[in-house]
């Protein structure tokens, strides 16, 4: 079985969210001519190519990180959701529970039979919703969550292989230069 991680890419993928594709160098010679450039300028721009590669792997590291935390908190809210659901739908005078106020200070609550129930949204943001409501919306930002941390793993991978890809070529072109130097030097 193949993980992102290791996922091999077809010779026609396209990055569906704009990646592009590192070419590799066949034939560095000819490369180099082509460009019409100095070694160092090719370098320089390789360089910067595998700085802008790094930097999209930082931000989709941490958009990684940020789904990985996010998708189990919508979970827990989703359960919670289908329990009070459950609950209040067999008790019709409500039922007590405690809850933490702080890590070591915990109360006890009488839960009165709801109609609605109150998602934070973000940026201080709180919406009241009817039961269904608030699972379809759930359930819905879940789906995007685990489709959006797919998404980011397959980019990782893309990315690692598009690095490796410039780091040879980097190397590639190095060598050729030091190479030509001491061809030059002999002569």
């Amino acid at each position: 079985m193949t993980t992102l991680a290791t996922k091999e890419f077809a010779e026609d993928y396209v990055n569906p969210r704009g990646i592009p594709r590192v070419q590799f160098v066949e034939n560095v010679e000819q490369y180099v001519k082509a460009k019409g450039l100095t070694i160092e300028t090719i370098l320089k721009q390789l360089q910067e190519q595998h700085s802008k590669y790094k930097l999209m792997e930082h931000k989709l590291s941490q958009n990684k990180t940020h789904l990985a935390n996010k998708i189990p908190e919508i979970t827990k809210t989703v359960d919670t959701l289908t329990f009070l659901r459950k609950k209040l739908d067999e008790e019709d005078t409500g039922f007590t529970t405690n809850y933490g106020l702080t890590d070591s200070v915990f109360c006890e609550a009488t839960v009165t039979p709801q109609k609605t129930v109150h998602l934070w949204l973000g940026a201080s943001v709180m919406v009241e919703y009817t039961f269904d409501e608030a699972l379809t919306l759930l359930k819905k930002n879940l789906s995007a969550a685990k489709q959006n941390l797919e998404s980011t793993q397959e980019d990782l991978a893309w990315l690692s292989d598009q690095q490796v890809v410039l780091e040879v070529n980097t190397a590639r072109v190095y060598n050729h230069d030091v190479v030509s130097r001491r061809d030059e030097a002999k002569n």
